[in-house]
């Protein structure tokens, strides 16, 4: 054998481990030799049929009102004729009802003409006024922020659109006053560009925008992936979620400025998405416990993707402890974006299926883990 020859095999077979060494790192990561066993000790799961995409709820828990978004982001990302014309939607539901009788009423507003609705954030005055703000990708590299109005009757009323060059990949809005809200950036800049290599390597080039009302500037950065944002009950936090750095950031928030200064990480190993924030300040957040599988289920319905309902309660000294609430292989329903309480009942929404699940907890607290075990298959 040549000397040549060696080298070359040398060389290819340093390429074929450092490849291997790679995927199997990268698979670890995206949580693909995770076992997953279905988990909810609550008494029962009805899904609810509706509308595709049915990917942030927000609960009026005074009135027992669920405010869902939805759109059918498949249809959309598609090459189908009718893909530019697609238009999402905004829906309630009365958790009052018992479970035969739920159903998703759809309330969408007139204007915005070009509606996709994303996160979704209610906010409630000392006067009891109502306002909704809703994340909206009308199309191309266009993103923005629309503030309704919310009447009695729930109907919805446009007041402002907000656009800026800082709302740049806006995913999930928190709303802290009729016209003041947090937004995440799930990219460091608008459309596709980068964001596989930003996914491959958890690269932390994200952040978070506030806009007070009039103008909009970045109160956080640094993030894997921003994702959903919460506000605590008392104003004095935000909840920000990573999906791909899997944790979640804690910020002392500034209430007269709106300025944010990280205090805590708390590290749940899975893919965090949304979050709801209960009466009793526990942080309750849909997850991607395996994020590659995900990304195979927003290409084919087929292909099922595990849910994941992760409860954080904060300790006193600092940081938080996750335990697993729901947990389910996605037969249920695949890739939960969201779960959100109101007295006993758990209402979890998804990112594409045509469907919530509303489960009844019948009083139980899970102690599970936050993390599901590592697969030993």
């Amino acid at each position: 054998m040549s000397r040549t020859l060696k080298i070359l095999l040398i060389v290819a077979g340093l390429v074929v481990v450092i490849a291997s060494v790679f995927y199997v790192r990268t698979m670890t990561w995206m949580g693909e030799f995770t076992s997953i066993n279905r988990y909810f000790t609550g008494e029962s799961c009805t899904r609810v049929q509706g509308v595709p995409g049915p990917e942030d709820i927000a609960i009026d828990r005074e009135r027992g009102i669920a405010y869902i978004s939805a759109y059918d982001r498949r249809l959309a990302a598609s090459d189908d004729p009718g893909a530019g014309a697609v238009r999402g939607g905004i829906y309630i539901m009365d958790l009052n009802a018992p479970a035969e009788g739920l159903f998703m009423r759809p309330i969408t507003p007139i204007l915005p003409d070009r509606f996709r609705p994303h996160g979704i954030s209610l906010f409630k005055g000392d006067d009891g006024r109502r306002t909704l703000m809703v994340v909206n990708h009308p199309g191309g590299s266009e993103h923005t922020v629309e503030i309704f109005d919310l009447g009695a009757d729930n109907v919805l009323t446009h007041r402002k659109t907000v656009a800026d060059p800082l709302i740049m990949s806006p995913n999930d809005v928190a709303a802290v006053s009729h016209d003041a809200f947090y937004v995440t950036n799930d990219h460091d800049r608008p459309g596709q560009d980068g964001r596989t290599m930003a996914a491959l390597f958890a690269s932390e080039i994200t952040s978070v925008a506030y806009h007070d009302g009039e103008a909009t500037r970045t109160v956080a950065d640094g993030l894997a992936l921003a994702n959903g944002v919460a506000v605590s009950n008392d104003g004095g936090k935000v909840y920000v979620t990573e999906t791909l750095g899997r944790r979640l950031r804690i910020y002392a928030r500034d209430i007269a400025t709106g300025n944010l200064e990280e205090t805590d990480r708390v590290f749940l190993g899975t893919g965090l998405d949304n979050i709801d924030v209960a009466r009793d300040g526990a942080l309750w957040i849909g997850a991607h416990p395996k994020l590659a599988t995900f990304l195979d289920h927003a290409s084919d319905p087929a292909n099922l993707s595990p849910s994941h309902i992760v409860v954080v309660r904060e300790n006193d000294g600092g940081g938080g402890v996750g335990s697993t609430a729901y947990l389910d292989k996605g037969a249920e329903l695949s890739a939960s974006s969201v779960g959100a309480t109101y007295r006993q009942r758990l209402v979890i929404g998804a990112v594409f299926d045509p469907a919530v699940l509303v489960c009844e907890m019948g009083g139980s607290v899970t102690a599970a883990p936050a993390t599901p075990a590592p697969d030993a298959e």
